[in-house]
């Protein structure tokens, strides 16, 4: 789930190239009348006319092909509960939002669809602007799953006239965080007991196992060609738990004394890219360590090229790295292999993991559908949120997909055999359930204290999603100081000589810019926005 300044670049163009025609196309009524029947709370009430034809939904999503097979029983219980039939429109994931693009630009909108919403700020409002999508809030109150979903990600309202034009889809589903975390430092087990060394927990420590990585020949091969520390290309974004531990960051904003200022050109920035300049020049950091692909550095923590990297933590990438040791060595448990090291402690003691709203992505309505159509549309988004919707699309039907002894929930059919069945994707129209792992899972302890270990101490962005105006602030500058941060970080790391000198070039550059503006602008809309 990374968001990457090129992509939005190319993004936007896209959208200022099809403007006309969503203009043409895009005036559609948002004030329609709200339906007037509410949907069940946790699927008590059945809203279905069984004596009516079902109602066709159109729903695009890049997972959602083979959703309304009609072999799927969890296709047929959603007919049953909600009168519904499911058209699925799908894609690949790497053309399926220019297809959803495309769809909307010949007005072709599906009547749901998932977007990057929000994270995609220009096209949203257009979106907004041309009354195309429904504002879901406006009927929240009649769908109590909707509403109580809705309210945590209040935030989001204000950045467009308080009210959701979507509905946020959740990373961890009654977790009741604001922000998780999905990565993690992993560390080679193997070289830390090799070298009668404990996983690092402070800065110090972290330094000084990458060190001793580097220089103390961890894999006993009597050669010094192993590193103890990569990361991998996307700017500096992967550097962040790095950053964290000195209480800083390329992208927030600390207010201090009722004034924002962004991190990057912070004295805390400055030790934190001498602390990384300094691995670079005693050879800790792999020189490589902007090139390598993710893949390329997996393949050198597995390989044994490298003792720590930074990656996805989940229980699949977990699970993927665990079946590369054992592949790699079949005579090992690769628990005695690779560990992880969680969030560190800093200089002043502070652990702080910068977290992600907790939700990626989400789910709009088209304004423009018939009424019958949005509280269709309205009832499956309540439905798919409620107890027993969850319920169903996480476990299945019982009897079929599973069986209960005592509380707990027995398979009765392999993951596999279950993923055949597409219309589970349909749950991700609402929510990830990236904390739901059933008891099935390989390594499910170790993947929860994987996740706690970071996500425990994961800290929203103060100031996502503040909405500057376009008027106020041309939207390509912060793009341009995005790049410039990238670009000038990396030097700093592998070329600086003097880092104190060169971040105060950096910082005044930056300022000069458009940074000065950037500052001005972002405190006159945080204080409108209460923020």
């Amino acid at each position: 789930m990374f968001r990457k300044s090129n992509k939005l670049v190319l993004l936007f163009m896209v959208i200022f190239a099809v403007v006309s025609i969503l203009s043409g196309c895009g005036g559609n009524n948002n004030e329609k009348t709200a339906a007037t029947s509410p949907s069940s709370t946790n699927g008590t009430e059945d809203t279905s006319t069984p004596s009516s034809e079902p109602v066709e939904l159109s729903v695009f999503s890049w997972m959602f092909e083979g959703a309304d097979a009609p072999d799927s029983l969890i296709y047929k219980k959603l007919q049953e509960k909600l009168n519904i039939r499911i058209k699925p429109i799908t894609a690949s994931w790497n053309d399926w939002e220019e297809k959803l693009n495309v769809m909307i630009a010949s007005g072709e909108m599906p009547d749901v669809f998932v977007s990057y919403g929000i994270d995609r700020p220009v096209q949203y409002r257009q979106w907004i602007k041309e009354g195309m999508i429904l504002p879901i809030s406006d009927y929240a109150g009649q769908y109590p799953n909707i509403q109580k979903s809705l309210a945590n990600f209040a935030v989001l309202a204000k950045t467009t006239g308080d009210k959701h034009y979507a509905l946020p889809i959740y990373n961890e589903a009654g977790s009741g965080k604001d922000a998780v975390s999905g990565h993690n430092i992993l560390i080679r087990k193997d070289w830390l007991d090799k070298l009668h060394l404990q996983v690092p927990t402070t800065l110090d420590e972290f330094y000084a196992v990458a060190k001793a990585f580097t220089e103390n020949d961890p894999d006993g091969n009597n050669k010094k060609d192993t590193y103890g520390y990569t990361s991998s290309s996307g700017g500096v974004w992967w550097q962040y738990p790095i950053f964290n531990a000195f209480d800083t960051s390329t992208d927030r904003w600390e207010n201090k004394d009722g004034q924002w200022s962004p991190e990057v050109i912070s004295d805390k920035m400055k030790d934190a890219v001498s602390f990384l300049n300094k691995m670079y020049n005693e050879k800790i950091l792999d020189p490589e360590f902007m090139l390598n692909t993710d893949d390329k550095k997996i393949e050198k923590f597995v390989t044994g090229k490298v003792g720590i990297i930074i990656h996805n933590a989940n229980a699949t990438f977990y699970n993927d790295i665990y079946n590369k040791f054992k592949q790699a060595k079949p005579e090992a448990d690769p628990k005695s292999i690779f560990t992880w090291v969680g969030t560190m402690k800093g200089k002043t003691g502070i652990q702080r993991m910068d977290g992600f709203n907790n939700f990626w992505c989400e789910t709009s309505i088209n304004a423009g559908i018939s009424e019958e159509k949005q509280k269709k549309a309205l009832e499956l988004l309540d439905y798919l949120l409620s107890d027993e919707g969850q319920d169903l699309m996480l476990n299945g039907i019982e009897g079929v997909h599973y069986k209960k002894d005592g509380d707990k929930i027995v398979p009765l059919m392999t993951d596999e055999e279950k993923s055949k069945d597409k219309a589970f994707s349909l749950k991700a129209l609402v929510s990830w359930n990236s904390n739901y792992l059933p008891d099935s899972m390989p390594n499910k302890e170790d993947i929860v204290a994987l996740s706690k270990s970071t996500g425990d101490y994961a800290v929203p962005n103060p100031l996502a999603y503040l909405n500057i105006s376009e008027k106020a602030l041309d939207p390509s500058v912060p793009t341009q100081l995005n790049d410039l941060v990238n670009e000038e970080m990396i030097k700093l790391i592998v070329n600086s000589k003097d880092v104190t000198a060169d971040f105060a070039k950096f910082k005044e550059t930056w300022l000069a810019k458009g940074g000065t503006k950037v500052i001005e602008e972002t405190n006159k809309e945080a204080a409108a926005e209460g923020r």
